[in-house]
């Protein structure tokens, strides 16, 4: 229950990325700040600083990985909103959004090739496979 204004921001998030290609910034804090305070209230601080703490080393290779990338090939990767929204992910639940990041990366790349796409936005893939994850998760 106290997760909801996450998932209305994330589904927000996608809404937005798949209309205009971008994860608005203030969205991105909003919904990192929603799931900081989710898993604080529900799992207590130690965990939710766990949390925060793993998702900062995510955000951190990704980032440095992508700013690799560009300066090498000189061509845009992920965006740096799918990097944010991985963050928030992360943030709620590191394993989940580890996971649910591969799996849609996966799905993207045979989306791309079924549509004869160059890009398409990762956010509608990544938020729906990871919202899967967190109720396949829950029953369990």
């Amino acid at each position: 229950m106290v997760c909801i204004p996450f998932w209305i921001c994330i589904f927000a998030g996608v809404a937005i990325d798949a209309r205009e290609r971008r994860f608005l910034n203030g969205l991105a804090g909003a919904c990192a700040v929603t799931a900081l305070a989710g898993v604080w209230l529900d799992l207590g601080l130690n965990t939710a600083l766990d949390h925060a703490g793993l998702a900062v080393i995510v955000y951190l290779a990704l980032v440095l990985t992508e700013s690799l990338w560009r300066r090498l090939r000189h061509a845009p990767g992920i965006g740096m909103g799918d990097v944010k929204a991985l963050f928030a992910l992360c943030t709620l639940d590191p394993l989940g959004g580890i996971v649910a990041f591969a799996v849609a990366l996966l799905v993207l790349a045979l989306s791309c090739l079924f549509t004869k796409s160059r890009s398409l936005p990762l956010l509608p893939f990544l938020v729906p496979i990871f919202a899967i994850i967190e109720c396949v998760g829950s029953t369990v």
